[in-house]
């Protein structure tokens, strides 16, 4: 029987390309350790990629790192009976997901901020639709929580780790997302010593998230590649090392606030 095909869907160029990077390498790890497990065809992550990937006939996809991109995608994948693992983000089933629970995250930046007893919470917001929206929710969750908005207390940096040094101010702590997994992780651990900065991230990085996702689904392939849809899905559940809810998503997968240097300090392992 020939090796089934999967498509790996990962951006190539623009301003995800580095998520893209850490599922690559994944990938090439567990090629090592299963090389006869599915041939793997890399997809650029382009607006009309769902529609490339089911008219190729692959047996599965991995990939995606716009979550709104992947639920525009959904449809498209579930309407061809194709199996679907989404590393990065999460999305409604029947895809796997191993993201974290994004709505979460400006909630759980306000608690941060109040459990560290800051009175106000300022923002430094960087450019682009996705900070625009955390910095919105940011300020609803933070009036809903009686926590003022603005100078003269704890402040959130909301931008790309590689940007974070040009939104740090004042002396106060600072909450901002962090991606362990990324190496602008180096240049934001550079950029915040002799700071008090508290890492916002998920319970499982992206590095954890991409081996999981692709180790499971080649472990399934290896042993029945004729496995499709659903019952290829069930199967890369059950290969999974992570528990996943009904729905398909990552069971506790929400956001944890540490000092920076001890996030994740395994991930050099993996």
């Amino acid at each position: 029987m020939p090796r089934p095909s999967v498509a790996v869907v990962a951006p190539l160029t623009g301003p995800h390309t580095a998520w893209g990077a850490v599922l690559l390498s994944q990938l090439e790890r567990v090629r090592a350790v299963h090389p006869d497990a599915a041939e793997w065809h890399v997809h650029d992550e382009t607006p009309q990629v769902a529609h490339t990937v089911v008219g190729a006939g692959y047996a599965a996809v991995v990939g995606h790192t716009d979550t709104e991109a992947a639920r525009r995608a959904l449809p498209v994948y579930q309407a061809a009976g194709l199996a679907c693992l989404l590393p990065f983000v999460r999305a409604d089933g029947p895809a796997l997901s191993w993201g974290p629970d994004t709505d979460a995250l400006a909630r759980t930046i306000v608690e941060g901020a109040m459990a560290l007893g800051t009175m106000a919470l300022a923002v430094a917001q960087d450019e682009g639709p996705d900070w625009t929206r955390l910095a919105l929710g940011v300020a609803e969750e933070a009036g809903a929580a009686g926590l003022a908005l603005g100078a003269g207390g704890g402040l959130a940096v909301l931008a790309s780790q590689d940007r974070f040094t040009h939104f740090v101010r004042g002396t106060g702590p600072v909450l901002t997302p962090v991606e362990c997994g990324l190496v602008s992780f180096a240049a934001l651990c550079r950029a915040a010593r002799e700071r008090e900065v508290w890492a916002v991230h998920p319970q499982m990085c992206a590095l954890r998230g991409a081996k999981t996702a692709v180790t499971a689904l080649a472990q399934t392939l290896a042993e029945a590649p004729g496995l499709r849809g659903p019952a290829l899905t069930a199967a890369v559940r059950a290969h999974s090392g992570t528990l996943l809810t009904a729905d398909g998503a990552l069971l506790g997968g929400g956001w944890l606030i540490s000092r920076l240097p001890w996030v994740c300090p395994t991930r050099e392992s993996l």
